[in-house]
C-alpha cells in the first residue's frame, strides 16, 4: 500500500474513534495531518521509529500540546 493510501488509512482510523501506532518513518511526509486528527478526534497515537528530522524542538513544540496522548517509542 503507497504510503500516502497507509496516511489516509490511519487518519480514518482515528475518526471514527481509533487510537493507532503508526512507523513515523513511513508517514513523515504526511505526519502534520495525522497530529492535526489526532488532536480533533482526540486519540491516542504511538510513534514509532521517529526519524532524526522528526525529534528537533520545533516538531517536538507541535506535539507538546497533545502529549497526554502521544506516545514517543524510542
Amino acid at each position: 500500500m503507497p504510503d500516502n493510501l497507509k496516511s489516509l488509512k490511519v487518519i480514518e482510523l482515528m475518526q471514527i474513534g481509533f487510537s493507532v501506532s503508526i512507523d513515523a518513518t513511513e508517514h513523515e511526509e504526511n505526519f502534520e495531518s495525522i497530529i492535526e486528527t489526532a488532536r480533533m478526534f482526540n486519540s491516542s497515537l504511538i510513534l514509532r521509529n521517529m526519524p532524526e528530522s522528526l525529534l528537533d524542538q520545533k516538531s517536538l513544540k507541535k506535539l507538546k500540546s497533545h502529549s497526554h496522548k502521544i506516545i514517543i517509542e524510542t
